[in-house]
């Protein structure tokens, strides 16, 4: 995804990411139904970053990972099914942040060209300061390869709107 896929507003976040402090932040890859899954995309391949922000309410980052083999298709698999069973989290950091709410997601994919893909949909509470989340985010896999996209803020897409995030980086791919 560019800058150019992008609603007017957006401007480049310097370093391809969403900032600092992910070493206390709360993790979804820290609620139950996802324990052993790596949502981080922890795993070494070659991967490239994006990430755009708009006054600092809502951030869209973008990566693409190429995986050196077919492991990457059971893995998608079981994070869909982990996904799928994940409605209702809490989850929380060692600095007492966190985050509580429901999560919804689909399968439905952006193109033909898209092999699988997961569209999740996290609607919560910050804790402590009980202000609302939205973050929507989305995994899809072409072959080996995989693009997600996530929106984390105040007034995140819609899910067409999301869908054509998705669309337009799995076509960049």
């Amino acid at each position: 995804m560019t800058l150019e896929d992008l609603p007017d507003g957006f401007v480049p976040v310097s370093g391809g990411g969403t900032g600092g402090g992910a070493d206390v932040r709360a993790s979804l890859n820290d609620a139950e139904c996802l324990a052993g899954l790596d949502l981080a995309n922890t795993q070494t391949a070659p991967k490239a970053e994006a990430g755009f922000n708009r006054a600092n309410v809502l951030t869209i980052t973008s990566t693409a990972t190429s995986y050196p083999s077919d492991d990457v298709v059971a893995s998608f698999d079981e994070t869909s099914d982990a996904l799928a069973s994940c409605s209702d989290f809490e989850v929380s950091a060692g600095d007492g942040s966190g985050l509580t709410g429901t999560l919804e997601s689909d399968d439905t994919t952006a193109s033909d060209d898209v092999d699988a893909q997961i569209n999740v949909r996290l609607i919560g509470t910050q804790q402590p300061s009980r202000l609302p989340v939205e973050i929507t985010f989305g995994f899809a896999r072409i072959g080996n390869d995989v693009v997600s996209v996530s929106a984390e803020g105040l007034g995140g897409p819609s899910g067409e709107s999301f869908q054509d995030l998705m669309r337009a980086t799995t076509d960049r791919l």
